[in-house]
């Protein structure tokens, strides 16, 4: 008897080490630096996107909660543009509805035009182990899966005064889905690519604890 309480402690005792353990990970990835923007927070900043979005994963989510793929990118320019006013990341974000090309954006009283390119929707499925009870009284281990929506996007920002890249960089937003809550969780993973963006842009941020 003793023996099997020990065994049954041991294991919760591991997976609770294992579980307090929590790993980080890089959601800003591909940076490519050619300057720094100098005093953002006294910016005008013009921001467009492409309607090219690649629904691989969520696609019946997507389509319940988006009429079409140029209502998903003017929805995301807009709560991109209310973080960063939020944040005071820049002096001014304006949404340009109608560019699908930097040549086709008007920079007068532009300092500086943001690109949101290459969207993907796309998922990955986690597996866990986790501690339990058998039949028998002895501890064993459970295998659970926890599926996560994924949104990647590129990020590209222009000079507009000298009509140059200056950033360019990838960002990831990702969320579990709970209760079978599709809605929510991509909600959840658009929120947290724009919080990425933000973060980045205003405090060099890259890194999370995975969530």
């Amino acid at each position: 008897m003793k023996i099997k309480i020990f065994l049954t402690l041991a294991v919760v005792a591991v997976v609770l080490s294992l579980s307090s353990c929590k790993a980080s990970k890089q959601y800003v990835q591909y940076i490519s630096k050619k300057e720094n923007i100098i005093t953002p927070e006294t910016k005008n900043v013009i921001v467009f996107a492409t309607e090219d979005i690649r629904v691989n994963e969520f696609k019946k989510t997507f389509d319940k909660n988006f009429i079409d793929k140029r209502v998903f990118v003017n929805d995301f320019m807009t709560d991109f543009s209310k973080q960063a006013k939020l944040n005071n990341l820049f002096s001014k974000v304006s949404i340009d509805n109608k560019s699908t090309a930097y040549s086709s954006v008007n920079l007068e009283n532009t300092d500086y035009v943001i690109y949101f390119s290459n969207i993907e929707v796309t998922n990955r499925v986690e597996w866990r182990n986790s501690g339990g009870m058998g039949m028998n009284g002895m501890g064993g281990m459970q295998t659970t899966s926890v599926e996560y929506c994924i949104l990647n996007i590129k990020v590209e920002i222009y000079d507009a005064k000298n009509n140059k890249e200056v950033l360019d960089f990838v960002a990831i937003g990702e969320a579990s889905v709970f209760l079978f809550n599709f809605t929510k969780t991509f909600q959840k993973a658009k929120e947290r690519a724009i919080e990425h963006i933000v973060n980045y842009l205003k405090l060099g941020k890259t890194e999370y604890t995975k969530y």
